[in-house]
């Protein structure tokens, strides 16, 4: 049988201003990711009692309402959308760095807005 456990807010340590857009578990390592309107992805650590769930990092991206992010298979970065924007950002988390990538030849809009190339989760 599986047992279930209400735990505190996922964002507690680091709510967001607006609306969140996504949430999503890290694939190696007790982190989750939550992105929102507000221009915000948080990086969460998860812990086992889910009684408080530590702000690992938030980065802010100016004029970017974050519509989707997803972690890379490798979970060593992060790509995030938004639906006001054709570009997109990839967060590099070894490097700490933040890269702008302005469109993917070949791509419609519509597949750059659903956020689902084949190599991220």
């Amino acid at each position: 049988m599986l047992q279930m456990k209400k735990c505190s807010d996922l964002n507690l340590s680091r709510p967001t201003t607006d609306s969140l857009t996504s949430v999503q578990f890290h694939p190696s390592a007790q982190v989750a990711m939550t992105t929102g309107v507000d221009r915000s992805v948080s990086l969460f650590q998860v812990t086992w009692t889910g009684d408080s769930n530590p702000l690992v990092q938030s980065l802010f991206l100016e004029n970017f309402p974050v519509f989707r992010a997803r972690f890379s298979a490798d979970g060593l970065s992060l790509m995030a959308t938004s639906f006001r924007n054709k570009l997109f950002y990839l967060y590099h988390m070894t490097e700490g760095k933040v890269t702008p990538v302005s469109g993917v030849r070949g791509q419609c809009h519509a597949l750059h807005r659903r956020n689902t190339p084949s190599n991220w989760l």
